[in-house]
């Protein structure tokens, strides 16, 4: 109930944070490492008040016995408390620091698994391999400040076990010799006291490891509290829906319909609806006096912004890069704090897609559907609408595609116009569109917005206000009212085209011609293959279902040990196994003392109480030994290597891989897995093997004392086998479904946080919060049985160790005559222990057999996951290459899955300095041809040589490292300005410094506090980032420059900027440009057309014009602007 309650509001929480403030790796962290922190902390809670009358009553029992000598094992005890009681004291806060350690790292893991592709792209494996890896060598490091604290208490902890019955049994004889008893020790006083004192010591233990375990709950619990107290974000909009409005909005289903053609049509209102329309505000948002920022106390990022949008009508907003376009989106979402003016919103019925399109991870139609019902006919309209029939054609699995995390698996064309789809789906009152058309073909784009937003398009036919912020002014003529906002975050002017195009304006600047107005949305019938797709296509299985966890535990063992190093695992077997005779030998030991006092009284007192006492001693040093070899040397060296084993195996991973599985399934195991590896599996270990070695030393001693109960032993052994046996039948899958099933749950959360904006625009927050409940019952479930289970074997096992008691005090009774009393004693006192051993034992197995779960997951993730490095990929290169840039393609057919290629017998050859543009509608395959040249996407047969040398002979990382690249979704790592400049630190300062003057960025960052400000605090637009991304471009070698649709998404002027840089900075480079922007490719050498992944033109730019049969030419002429 506690771990529902607390994932619940964590998720709810985060769902109402500011999106400045949304970490999907710090909610994560809570809802992983923290809960499971509290969750151990409480399991042992009722411990402590029960351990603390244990202790009491076993110190009344102990005065009755040995009177004042009482005392001794009161003050060890005190002793022992108060020396764990210094250590607790420092648990929070050593715990905080770990936590945060922890949470530094999985938000840098988590943020590399989102731009995986750039990562790759760009050649940043290895460097991002050394800085994650880096910050779990940091983690590590911290975190063993909290691990001394735990071998600390562990010693504490056993003080009074070990030292209270030799220096009570010193004390009790010195009082005896005093008052001239000679004889004071006898087999009931040794062997009752001893008992009392495991009567005393095992509580005590008990208590001080629930206080640690407690003390870690509470600091978990207070940052959790933290975390809630955080302040929500706030919507300042001025919300005024009406009744009579939401009477006319209704449902979706109630404001359209599809006429036999399956195209949309009007539905016809009646005179009550028309009465209520007229009532109904004409403007559908009103800013008024307007400024927003992100921050309160630093200067409005926009401000003096009043405007009005007509319900209904069709409104741009255009601006310089970085003056506030998407800002001012967001501040109609009221996701940006509104400093001072006010907005207001007749309806809250809002669809909203991003520039950088957001996905779950899931298939196309659960992406586009959403949380709305499937209307087949509606859903075939959009599909066509949004031109995605052909694609879901061309694809195996049609519109069942899993798309991956972030649609990892999509070009960035399709992305979008997924997303777009969604929005138009969702049939909402009020569409905000963030320059969502930007990174499409022309041609494309042209059909899509003809469809949608033209004259009669779907979304004027249903009614919908539509916003679209634009970095493109070809559509201006199409609006009904424009907004322009200047480089300062105010409005420059705003009015219809016509106004502003005849007054000198702005807008008048890029002398726009005359649009077809009139243009019809092309009418399309639904393919059939489309519906058959729809209905049978499978969805495939996630890598999860491929893990069954059939591999024996003596593997998982070996594997972990050989993880750790056998050199360690001896020290620490023999350390602990040293401890376990040094506290069990004593039992015997005092044997012979009382019977060497019985026959020789004052007798050999110092020998055997100096044995005594060293046995006690060792016993302690083994114990610390075996604890310190455990936690500190041994942990370390598991935690940083499985966690390099893991990041290497993320990391030469095949797209394919990124595509299929979900990010939450992968960061569980950098959260959930190693976190149990690092913290609970070590205690788990040293438990289990310390009470497994004293149980075999209390069944040797039991043996000892009684013959015959030690012919029983077999029999036990035999039942406990099969109820292991059974045991471990259940409780290994049920381990195996308990963190199998926090995957999904985790996904969930994650890209609930990163897509904050869009659900909170939907209003989709209460089905993600029940989608999250349903995903939570489901993780619940083995949780608990797991649970359940463990307390049925603890029962078991408590019916097995009472029948061995039985069995021996019957034989006791029956022998009485046969078997000695010093012997009886041993076997009683042992038989005592050895209840308690042996449910420790259980105890301490179960949770090493849930623990070393995690062991076997990372051993399959990285034996699974096939590695996209070859071991035919080891030809050296010189440092220089590609010294010219030479690139040939020989029948070059490349596939991400073998049967489904992408690219087809492609011929080319592009010479050393050629400057080539590539373009063709979306899906073509321009993408997959720049990535095959990285080696991202496999080659099926045919070659790429590049200066001569076949690539795949090379190393995927030399070819990447060397080949430079910006694609169309900018990559920022966390982390300084300039670390993202220049990653591999080959530059100083001062060249970092030129180029993002040369791309017109130092002013930004110099007012933000120069190379060393984090990146994220310089709030960079998406063409800034673009920008930043190109300043990294001229610091990176090579000679061939590789730009997959980088201006696509960017304004005019950056346009500009980018076209300059590009020309001046990489004038000698071979430049491959994916475009979909025709005119800044014209001066280029040779265009390149795909279609189909063939590539069906090629030739010089002009001449392919002047052809009327020319592929270029018609998509040129699809997207020219006439002046």
């Amino acid at each position: 109930m506690a771990r529902g309650a607390l994932v619940s509001m964590i998720y709810k929480k985060s769902g109402t944070l500011a999106i400045k403030d949304a970490d999907p790796a710090a909610s994560l962290t809570l809802m992983s490492a923290d809960i499971e922190r509290i969750v151990q902390g409480w399991q042992t809670m009722h411990d402590m008040w029960a351990n603390v009358i244990e202790i009491a009553l076993a110190i009344f029992l102990l005065e009755r016995q040995l009177g004042v000598a009482c005392v001794i094992p009161v003050i060890i005890s005190v002793f022992s408390l108060g020396g764990s009681l210094i250590g607790l004291s420092f648990v929070m806060s050593r715990q905080a620091m770990w936590l945060e350690a922890i949470e530094k790292r999985i938000s840098s893991t988590g943020s590399m698994l989102s731009s995986i592709k750039g990562v790759k792209m760009l050649g940043l494996t290895e460097f991002l391999m050394t800085c994650v890896h880096g910050l779990r060598l940091a983690e590590l490091k911290i975190s063993k400040k909290f691990r001394k604290l735990l071998v600390w208490n562990m010693s504490f902890a056993w003080l009074t076990r070990i030292f209270a019955p030799i220096f009570t049994f010193g004390i009790y004889i010195a009082i005896a010799h005093s008052n001239g008893n000679e004889s004071p020790l006898s087999m009931s006083t040794v062997y009752t006291s001893l008992s009392l004192f495991a009567l005393l010591a095992d509580p005590l233990l008990s208590l001080v490891m629930a206080m640690l375990a407690f003390m870690g709950s509470v600091g978990s619990f207070s940052r959790i509290q933290e975390f809630l107290q955080r302040e929500s974000h706030v919507d300042c909009r001025n919300k005024t829906v009406s009744s009579s409005y939401d009477e006319v909005i209704g449902e979706p289903k109630e404001k359209a319909v599809l006429g036999e053609s399956g195209i949309l049509s009007s539905t016809s209102s009646s005179s009550k609806t028309s009465k209520v329309t007229l009532a109904l505000p004409f403007d559908a948002i009103t800013v008024q006096d307007g400024a927003f920022g992100w921050d309160a106390e630093q200067q409005p990022t926009l401000q003096d912004i009043t405007l009005k949008i007509p319900r209904g009508s069709f409104t741009m907003l255009i601006g310089t890069s970085g003056c506030g376009k998407s800002t001012l989106l967001k501040a109609l979402l009221g996701e940006v704090s509104c400093l001072s003016g006010k907005v207001t919103l007749p309806s809250e019925s809002i669809a909203y897609c991003d520039q950088t399109p957001w996905h779950m991870n899931g298939t196309i139609q659960e992406s586009i559907i959403a949380m709305s019902e499937l209307d087949e006919k509606w859903y075939g309209s959009v599909i066509r609408a949004c031109a995605l029939e052909e694609d879901l054609e061309q694809l195996p699995r049609g519109d069942m595609t899993v798309i991956g995390s972030k649609g990892i698996a999509l070009s960035g064309g399709q992305s979008q116009r997924i997303a777009l789809a969604r929005a138009v789906y969702a049939r909402r009152d009020v569409v905000i569109l963030d320059d969502v058309l930007s990174g499409i073909d022309a041609s494309t784009e042209d059909y899509i917005f003809h469809n949608l937003i033209g004259a009669g398009g779907l979304l004027r036919r249903i009614g919908s206000t539509i916003v679209l912020a634009s970095s493109s002014v070809k559509r201006l003529p199409f609006a009904k009212q424009i907004v322009v906002l200047d480089h300062d975050g105010r409005l420059l002017e705003q009015g219809s085209f016509d106004d502003l195009n005849s007054t000198g304006s702005y807008v008048s600047s890029f002398a726009l011609g005359p649009s077809d107005l009139d243009c019809k949305p092309a009418k399309s019938v639904a393919s059939d293959t489309l519906r058959v797709q729809l209905d049978s296509a499978d969805k495939p299985r996630d890598m999860e279902d491929e893990l069954q966890g059939n591999q024996s535990d003596i593997t998982i063992y070996l594997y972990y040990i050989r993880a750790i190093g056998w050199p360690s695992t001896l020290v620490f077997l023999t350390a602990i196994s040293g401890f376990a005779f040094c506290v069990s030998f004593p039992s015997i030991w005092v044997k012979w003392w009382a019977k060497s006092i019985a026959k020789e009284p004052g007798q050999h007192t110092g020998y055997y109480l100096g044995v005594y006492a060293m046995l006690g001693v060792v016993g302690m040093i083994c114990l610390i030994v075996s604890s310190w070899q455990m936690i500190i040397t041994m942990v370390p060296k598991s935690g940083e290597n499985f966690h390099r084993r893991l990041l290497s195996t993320v990391l030469s991973a095949p797209m394919l891989f990124f595509s299929t599985t979900e990010n939450g399934s992968i960061l569980n195991r950098f959260s959930q897995d190693l976190q149990l590896i690092d913290m609970e599996l070590p205690i788990a270990a040293i438990n289990f093997v310390a009470a497994l070695v004293m149980c075999i030393a209390q069944m040797i001693l039991i043996g000892i004392a009684s013959v015959y109960a030690a012919i029983s032993f077999p029999i036990v052994l035999t039942v406990l086998y099969f109820i292991q046996k059974l045991y471990l039948r259940t409780s290994r899958q049920l381990r195996f479904l308990d963190i199998e099933a926090k995957a999904p749950l985790y996904s969930n959360f994650t890209d609930c946080v990163t897509g904050l904006v869009t659900l909170r625009a939907f209003g989709w927050q209460q089905s993600m919060e029940e989608r999250n409940r349903r995903l939570l019952d489901r993780s619940q479930r083995p949780f608990y049985l797991l649970f359940a289970v463990q307390r049925w074997l603890t029962l078991v096992l408590d019916l097995v160790v009472a029948a061995i008691a039985v069995i021996l005090i019957v034989l006791v009774v029956t022998l009485r005559g046969t078997i000695s009393a010093g012997y009886v004693g041993i076997a009683l006192l042992n038989i005592i222990l050895f209840s308690q051993t042996i449910k420790h034992l259980v105890k301490f197995w179960t949770d090493l057999e849930i623990h070393i779960g995690s062991i076997l997951r990372v051993k399959e993730f990285t034996e699974g996951v096939q590695s996209e490095d070859l071991p035919t990929e080891n030809k050296p290169v010189p440092p220089e290459w590609p010294s010219k840039g030479f690139l040939e393609f020989h029948s070059a057919t490349a596939a991400y899955r073998p049967a489904e290629p992408v690219l087809n017998d492609v011929d080319i050859s592009i010479q050393a300095g050629e400057k080539v543009g590539i373009c063709g509608r979306t899906g073509s395959g321009k993408t997959s041809l720049i990535m095959s040249i990285f080696r991202m996407v496999e080659l099926v047969s045919g070659s790429i040589l590049v200066d001569g040398t076949d690539i795949s002979q090379i190393p995927r990382q030399e070819i990447r490292s060397r080949i430079n690249g910006v694609s169309q979704d900018p990559l920022l790592i966390k982390g300084s300005v300039r670390l993202n400049a220049d990653p591999t630190g080959r530059h100083s300062d001062k060249a970092v410094l030129e180029a993002l003057r040369t791309v017109q960025l130092l002013s930004t960052v110099k007012e933000k506090g120069g190379l060393d400000t984090d990146v994220d605090a310089l709030f960079l637009s998406h063409g800034q980032k673009q920008l930043f991304c190109l300043a990294r471009a001229i610091l990176r070698p090579g000679n061939i420059l590789v730009l997959d649709e980088a201006t696509s998404n960017v304004d005019t002027r950056t346009d500009e900027i980018m076209q300059r840089v590009i020309r001046e900075k990489f004038s000698n480079h071979t430049i491959l440009t994916v475009a979909h922007k025709l005119d800044t490719i014209l001066d280029y050498d040779r265009i390149l057309v795909l279609d189909g992944g063939r590539v069906v033109e090629s030739g010089e730019p002009f001449e392919l014009l002047a052809s009327e049969s020319s592929h270029f030419g018609r998509l040129y002429t699809s997207s020219v602007v006439e002046e």
